[in-house]
């Protein structure tokens, strides 16, 4: 699989999102893996699930888009040690998911505030383990000097969106890496990292809609 230019990634890609608001304000979500996936109503369980956004940063490199993800500091009490996209949980202050998802990103990774970052769209809300939630905010943005914030983000890295957007490295997992109980969900490897759960399920989610129909692989574990 050849490079992906982040402009040719944006232009493919937005027709098939939301407009982060809308996809914030939707009267359901998703949450759970493969043949586990289903659907929640806000109005029912929403008071559960905080609401939150990440930003899914789409570095544009002259060799090739990137995406930036975090390592999450192994102390902390949600997600300790796993592989994140920017964000949290909104607050008052925020306008809405894109606010947040900035808001977020500049805390833990240094990104400048006024840093141009080009928001492509949204993929629906997903609900997650922590009872969130999230809506993920795609947005194109040129590189940046990441600097990590202390106590809460241990490392950051990018890694090509070709390889993350390629089908041939999408797992499917059965047990949950975090605390070894039965889940269904997907994984992807790259060099020493291990992306699992909610953020395996957002790339591989792009990863759908960047391929459509072509989108094929060995995941029969995530099977009924």
């Amino acid at each position: 699989m050849s490079s992906i230019a982040a402009a040719d990634f944006a232009d493919r890609i937005r027709p098939r999102l939301l407009a982060p608001d809308a996809a914030h304000a939707a009267p359901r979500f998703r949450i759970g893996f493969g043949a586990d996936e289903k659907f929640l109503d806000v109005a029912e369980v929403g008071h559960r699930f905080r609401p939150a956004a990440v930003l899914v940063p789409v570095i544009d490199r002259p060799e090739g888009a990137t995406v930036l993800l975090t390592e999450r500091c192994a102390h902390l009490p949600d997600h300790a040690g796993q592989i994140s996209f920017p964000g949290g949980r909104l607050e008052e202050g925020d306008s809405g998911p894109v606010a947040c998802a900035l808001r977020e990103t500049e805390e833990e990774v240094g990104l400048p505030s006024g840093h141009g970052v080009r928001i492509v769209g949204a993929l629906e809300m997903r609900g997650t383990i922590s009872n969130y939630r999230v809506t993920p905010v795609v947005g194109v943005l040129a590189p940046f000097a990441a600097l990590a914030q202390e106590g809460e983000v241990a490392r950051i890295f990018e890694a090509p969106l070709d390889f993350v957007l390629d089908p041939a490295n999408h797992e499917g997992l059965r047990v949950s890496p975090a605390d070894g109980r039965a889940r269904r969900m997907y994984a992807i490897r790259y060099e020493e990292h291990f992306i699992f759960g909610f953020t395996a399920r957002i790339l591989v989610q792009l990863s759908e809609l960047w391929w459509g129909d072509a989108y094929n692989p060995d995941t029969s574990v995530l099977g009924s």
